[in-house]
């Protein structure tokens, strides 16, 4: 008898036990200080690229291109002729409809840039989130491409340029008005500069 007594007792001194744990640990407690603060997400890089041209932006007679190989080897980049990117090659184009954003793959659905731009008459801007360009090895490198309204091209950078994907990286190019073509001065590109950035 003594031991059904003493046994109840330490099964209620148990449940009391375990009623003042829960109650002292439990997890909706208010303690009037604002909880901590969440972890910060991983920095999302973008690739900001500008375009300038000698005459002016002329989309009702021509497409302005950007294109892009994500794969790391700088012995293939893109060319001038559109009919020979490559599948796994990522474009933007800026024509009378405005910019569009996509891989070259036929099929492939539309990606939102982060941001672009028409900053002047001769000028043009477009950002890009490094996570919309696929598995990217350590650097991009990209081409800058004008052709009429047929894809027939009018100027590209003779060499594609290279940027690697570490915040701060830059690359640029320039042409002088001696290697620009007559008469298409509203497709001849004399400035494209591109970084690395955050936002």
């Amino acid at each position: 008898m003594c031991n059904l007594k003493k046994i109840k007792l330490e099964i209620y001194l148990l449940l009391i036990v375990l009623a003042v744990t829960l109650l002292s640990t439990g997890c909706a407690r208010w303690t009037g200080e604002p909880g901590p603060e969440p972890e910060p997400g991983e920095t999302e890089y973008q690739l900001q690229i500008t375009v300038q041209v000698y005459g002016e932006l002329n989309t009702d007679d021509g497409i302005y291109y950007i294109v892009l190989d994500n794969n790391g080897n700088s012995a293939d980049g893109p060319g001038g002729e559109v009919d020979d990117w490559e599948d796994e090659y990522y474009y933007i184009q800026l024509d009378d409809y405005g910019f569009y954003f996509t891989r070259v793959e036929e099929g492939s659905s539309s990606i939102a840039l982060t941001d672009s731009l028409i900053s002047d008459d001769d000028e043009f801007q477009v950002t890009i989130s490094l996570s919309d360009l696929g598995e990217i090895e350590n650097s991009i490198d990209f081409n800058v491409v004008t052709t009429d309204t047929d894809n027939n091209t009018y100027y590209y950078l003779d060499n594609y340029l290279n940027i690697r994907t570490t915040l701060g990286s830059t690359a640029e190019d320039y042409s002088s008005s001696s290697d620009l073509e007559v008469d298409e001065d509203d497709f001849n590109i004399i400035g494209v500069i591109a970084e690395i950035i955050t936002l």
